[in-house]
């Protein structure tokens, strides 16, 4: 299992857009995983509107 983290703005999630832009995603499964946490900080303070959320979310490799 790995720990990636994602950020939640209100009802929806960071994600990347095809064309590398910072969009919204409806779920979480469509949103942009970090590999840390401070990573995800520092898209958060970009990106997301106060009272953003992150999460972490435990992942298994196939």
């Amino acid at each position: 299992m790995t720990t990636v983290y994602v950020v939640k703005t209100g009802e929806k999630f960071l994600c990347t857009a095809e064309d590398g832009d910072i969009g919204m995603a409806p779920t979480i499964k469509e949103a942009t995983s970090f590999l840390s946490y401070e990573e995800a900080e520092k898209a958060a303070n970009a990106f997301g509107d106060p009272g953003y959320e992150i999460m972490a979310v435990d992942v298994s490799r196939r």
